[in-house]
C-alpha cells in the first residue's frame, strides 16, 4: 500500500524524513552523469625551401601558458653525417636548449617544454658535416597544449550535452 509522504497537518516523523532522505541519496548517486573535455593542440608548423637551408626554420612566440608535446621534421634527403636539430626556448628571464641528432630523413621528438606567455621558440638545423651536402627543403611541425586555466569555459547542463550535434 503506497504510503502518503506528509499528511495534512500532522507533525514531521523523524523515522519518516529519515527513509526520505536516504532514497534521495541513492537516487542522487544513480543521476550522476560524466563527462569528457578535450584540449585541442595547437599546430605550429613552417617549411623551409633554398639552395641550401641552414639555421633557423621555425619562429614562434606564445600567446598563452601550455606545453610543447611533440614535434616533427622532415628533410628531402638525407645527410651522411645527420643534422643537428636544436630546439631553443626563451623568454626575458634566460632560456632552455634541447639537441637532436637526426639520422635519417624525419624525426619525431619530444621536447615536453612548459611554455608561458611571450616565450619564443627557435628550431635550427645544421648539418653536422658541412661537407655532406645542403638542405634543399625543410617541413617541421610542433603541436603545444594550452594549459587548462587559458582555456575556454563554456558551461552546460548535463542534460543540454547531449543535446549538442557532433559536426559531420
Amino acid at each position: 500500500m503506497k504510503q502518503p509522504i506528509f499528511v495534512a497537518n500532522a507533525p514531521i516523523d523523524e523515522k519518516r524524513i529519515g527513509f526520505i532522505e536516504r532514497i534521495l541519496s541513492r537516487l542522487i548517486r544513480r543521476s550522476v552523469k560524466t563527462t569528457s573535455a578535450m584540449l585541442t593542440p595547437y599546430p605550429i608548423s613552417n617549411c623551409v625551401t633554398g639552395e641550401d637551408v641552414n639555421g633557423a626554420v621555425l619562429k614562434y612566440m606564445f600567446a598563452a601558458r601550455g606545453t610543447i608535446n611533440k614535434g616533427i621534421i622532415k628533410f628531402d634527403k638525407k645527410l651522411k653525417s645527420g643534422v643537428r636539430i636544436t630546439v631553443l626556448l626563451e623568454n626575458d628571464l634566460g632560456g632552455e636548449s634541447k639537441t637532436y641528432i637526426a639520422s635519417g630523413n624525419q624525426m619525431l621528438i619530444s621536447p615536453d617544454l612548459e611554455v608561458f606567455s611571450c616565450d619564443r621558440l627557435t628550431v635550427s638545423v645544421n648539418p653536422i658535416n658541412p661537407e655532406d651536402g645542403v638542405l634543399g627543403e625543410v617541413w617541421i611541425a610542433f603541436i603545444w597544449t594550452s594549459h587548462v586555466g587559458e582555456a575556454t569555459v563554456k558551461s552546460f547542463l548535463i542534460d543540454k550535452l547531449d543535446e549538442i550535434e557532433e559536426p559531420k
